[in-house]
């Protein structure tokens, strides 16, 4: 009797210490890099998906979209990390000979979003224009990063063509003033703003952006009459952030998984 007892009691430690160990592996997990498991283990399975592809002899025609996905989890896991960009340049490399020019594009497309997101300016712009896919919705980014590269006359060109395909757009208003305010030109945007209002007297963004600009020029009682309106308006309106801030420094990458 005594016999069986301590081999049941080995038995017992033995299985205490494999879920101590368990345990210890998942905290330390947990504890590790990325923050987002449940991206991680998407990453793993995109992998996991892939390998048992190549196995089965079905991964050539794929390939690119393997990358492509990859791209995005490693973006979104390591935003400061130039990971992301090594698996969308082999997706461009993969993609099959038989694939359309807009599959191509799109790529490029791709490329840039994430680019944008990790906040390569240069390479983004340069996608973008690749792409040739350049929609309503890019604009105002098109329009910033011709901005950030000295090239101002192609910045306001894009703002205009907001403004063309929708007359009231606050998007194109805070492109073009953001235009003036970056050469100095605070009057210029003060009026553009005194536009948009005049335009859609409902916007509070629109009444907080005029107020900034009224503020660098120093007046602050305009300042204050504008922000009392916003909040009229939005009473939990942020006063500090800003569509421009948003669009060049992106906190979510919005590319969708294939």
């Amino acid at each position: 009797m005594i016999t069986n007892f301590q081999k049941q009691s080995r038995k017992d430690d033995t299985k205490l210490l494999i879920w101590v160990v368990v345990i210890f592996l998942l905290v330390g997990w947990f504890c590790t890099p990325p923050g987002n498991k449940f991206l991680q283990i998407c990453f793993w399975g995109n992998n996991t998906k892939f390998f048992i592809s190549r196995i089965t002899g079905n991964s050539k025609d794929t390939e690119y979209i393997f990358h492509r996905n990859n791209a995005i989890y490693l973006a979104k896991m390591y935003p400061k990390r130039k990971t992301a960009l090594v698996e969308m340049d082999k997706a461009i490399k993969t993609l099959p000979n038989f694939a359309s020019e807009a599959e191509l594009k799109g790529l490029y497309k791709d490329r840039a979003e994430i680019k944008l997101f990790l906040g390569d300016y240069k390479g983004a712009l340069n996608d973008f224009i690749n792409s040739d896919m350049i929609t309503f919705n890019d604009s105002l980014k098109v329009a910033m990063l011709f901005k950030l590269s000295g090239n101002y006359r192609e910045a306001l060109s894009h703002c205009n063509n907001i403004l063309n395909k929708d007359s009231s757009a606050y998007a194109g208003f805070a492109c073009i003033a953001e235009i003036y305010n970056s050469v100095d030109r605070p009057d210029v945007a003060l009026r553009v703003w005194d536009l948009a209002i005049d335009r859609n007297k409902n916007n509070p963004r629109a009444y907080v952006d005029r107020a900034m600009v009224k503020k660098a020029m120093g007046d602050l009682e305009g300042y204050n009459k504008d922000i009392k309106t916003a909040k009229e308006y939005l009473p939990s309106i942020d006063t500090e952030s800003s569509i421009i801030d948003e669009t060049l420094h992106p906190k979510m990458l919005t590319l969708a998984i294939r």
